[in-house]
């Protein structure tokens, strides 16, 4: 009778969620050559740039121009022209609550085109972003709104399009089973990292990072290199993995994550929606300190910290991570599963050790230390006679000895909490400087006075408790640099720097003085302005930063002069390009900006017949220099 009643329950259940799909299922057309086989360059909940990808790239086959269909009844709710993000973009809005936005475009049909073009001559400006009423622009499924572009900051022809839910949370387009998509491609493991995350945790006998790579053990299923990795205390895994689909080399996200010890779900991450609020916690999710480092993006399988309220996560009391116990073997199952279902597992073993000892040394790091939770840790070579290192805090000095010996390589522990180090000695008599100011808290609103800079954090900025380093330096280029010693570490929000000169007097022009981030010999503009002999700006990327003068005027270079259209190439040096305005007998011209191009490109208004007159291009950068170019179309 039990049997009866649970083989029922499954039913119903499987009832319900194939129901679910199939109402899902044709719901929305495909924007781009409906009812024809397609690929996508990218895919929903993709680790990009400090984002997760919020929808799905169609491809286009590298063409502009081709028809972009409303995927729904509904009207045009939103119209973005921008020389950045989704460039030319529409969004419309559905009966059911949900909007679909087409991004990238090249142009919008004839009457949204009319109509934008209108709007950006009565507020003389390329950049609009206009909210209509139901009425303006009502579509039909089908109806084709605009043409398939490169618009915007894209990497090539595609349309770049969403599903949002009522309450503006992006949803996985692929979940509506489109049948144009072909994917009968399970995810794929490429290697598996395991990361000790307390003082007495080992791996392999040391507090270390270890990758193991991963290999097919039949279809959709892998291994490890290493099939019984020994581990003690609390551990987490992290994952280099990627999803594929029919016909194409682009690498996709996973729609879901599961870890399972002992067949008991200790993890699980699901990404069906994702709100903009939240776009940027994928620097959390994955391990962002190894990426700066690395270039690698790896996949935490368990819940960080600064993670709490996130739906996409479920995981068991410790949050996914796994305590290990001397003795006891723990059977690890990786399961990966994409949105049209396709799963594939990775299985291996972490049997405990608490005793083992590692049987390798590790390259050691002079003036090299790493913080993690509340504790610093530095690496440093030791001797028989020569085994402790010395902290020196406040005047007081603590000798300590390393928590884990591998031959001459020792490494260290100080808890941060017993107070901030002005210096350590390393057993050979080295001496670090950590130059480690305070500590910051993540949950609430802090600030840092110190004579060379200021520093705010918002609640919220950081994903956890901090510990801030800075030092100033003079280069030999003759300029003081501000060294915040965070380049890895991950910002959720903007926090406000205040830098302080040491000779203030001896800047000149600060109006052309700005903030510049420091990336080796290459600068980046952080903008800011001035107040007092203060220089104040906001960052979401810590690092080096430098006072740079820019007294350099854009350049303006013109391809193409005519009657009937004008083409310029437009950059800058330095600061980068601020604004531009085009005027033709002293009335503004519309230009279309291509930011990643630098192409200004002219577009007339209804009422003109032709470009016939003086022309006035003015670029002004973000230091306030200005280039201006003139010429008479005949």
């Amino acid at each position: 009778m039990k049997s009866i009643y649970f083989l029922l329950v499954f039913i119903l259940y499987f009832s319900v969620s194939f129901y679910s799909f199939a109402q899902k299922r044709g719901e929305y057309m495909y924007p781009v050559n409906p009812n024809t086989t397609n690929t996508l360059s990218g895919g929903m909940a993709e680790l990009r740039s400090n984002h997760f990808h919020m929808g799905i790239d169609v491809r286009t086959n590298n063409q502009t121009g081709l028809p972009v269909h409303a995927a729904a009844d509904g009207y045009v709710a939103r119209v973005k022209v921008k020389a950045t993000g989704y460039g030319n973009a529409i969004y419309i809005k559905h009966k059911n609550g949900t909007t679909t936005l087409y991004g990238h475009l090249s142009e919008f049909n004839k009457e949204i085109a009319a109509y934008v073009r209108k709007i950006q001559y009565q507020r003389e400006s390329f950049a609009v972003d206009l909210y209509l009423s139901p009425s303006q622009f009502p579509v039909k499924k089908g109806d084709i709104v605009a043409l398939s572009g490169n618009s915007g900051s894209s990497g090539g022809p595609h349309v770049h399009f969403e599903i949002r839910d009522k309450n503006e949370r992006a949803l996985n387009p692929l979940d509506y089973g489109f049948d144009e998509i072909k994917d009968n491609i399970a995810p794929i493991m490429d290697r598996v990292a395991f990361i000790p995350l307390e003082k007495n945790a080992m791996i392999k006998g040391e507090y270390n990072r270890e990758i193991v790579g991963a290999y097919s053990t039949g279809k959709n299923k892998y291994g490890l290199r290493i099939p019984k990795m020994t581990a003690y205390g609390l551990i987490g895994l992290e994952i280099d993995a990627k999803d594929k689909a029919d016909g194409v080399y682009f690498s996709y996200g996973m729609d879901e994550i599961e870890v399972f010890v002992n067949e008991k779900q200790t993890f699980k991450v699901h990404f069906d929606r994702i709100s903009f609020a939240n776009q940027r916690h994928m620097n959390n999710y994955m391990n962002y300190e190894y990426y700066v480092k690395t270039r690698k993006r790896y996949r935490r399988c368990y819940v960080p910290d600064g993670a709490a309220g996130l739906h996409f996560y479920e995981a068991s009391k410790n949050k996914g991570k796994l305590f290990i116990e001397d003795g006891k073997t723990y059977q690890v199952r990786i399961r990966m599963t994409d949105a049209y279902g396709n799963e594939s597992n990775t299985e291996f073993e972490i049997v405990g050790d608490k005793n083992q000892k590692a049987v390798k040394s590790y390259p050691v790091k002079l003036n090299d230390y790493k913080i993690e939770e509340n504790y610093m840790i530095f690496n440093a070579l030791t001797s028989d006679t020569k085994q402790e290192a010395e902290v020196c805090v406040d005047y007081l000095a603590y000798k300590i000895k390393s928590q884990f010996e591998v031959e001459n390589t020792g490494t260290f522990f100080w808890d941060l909490r017993i107070g901030l180090p002005d210096s350590l000695i390393l057993p050979n008599g080295t001496t670090i400087y950590p130059n480690i100011k305070t500590q910051v808290p993540s949950n609430t609103n802090f600030s840092f006075y110190h004579k060379d800079f200021d520093i705010y954090f918002p609640s919220g900025a950081l994903y956890d408790t901090t510990y801030l380093a800075f030092q100033t330096k003079n280069t030999n280029l003759d300029k003081e640099d501000f060294i915040i010693d965070h380049s890895d570490l991950a910002l959720q929000k903007y926090v406000t720097v205040k830098l302080k000169p040491s000779n203030p007097s001896s800047i000149k022009n600060k109006s052309k003085v700005h903030a510049y981030a420091v990336y080796g010999r290459s600068l980046g503009f952080a903008g800011g302005k001035w107040k007092g002999d203060i220089f104040e700006f906001k960052t979401r990327n810590l690092g080096t930063f430098r006072l740079v003068e820019d007294n350099e005027k854009p350049t303006i270079r013109v391809t193409r002069k005519n009657s009937k259209s004008i083409i310029c190439k437009i950059s800058d040096s330095r600061s980068g390009i601020d604004s531009f305005r085009a005027t033709i007998d002293g009335k503004w011209l519309l230009m279309n900006f291509d930011k990643k191009t630098a192409t200004l490109s002219s577009e007339m208004s209804d009422q003109m017949k032709d470009l016939k007159g003086e022309f006035v291009l003015t670029v002004t950068d973000n230091a306030g220099n200005k280039e201006v170019y003139k010429t008479t179309i005949y």
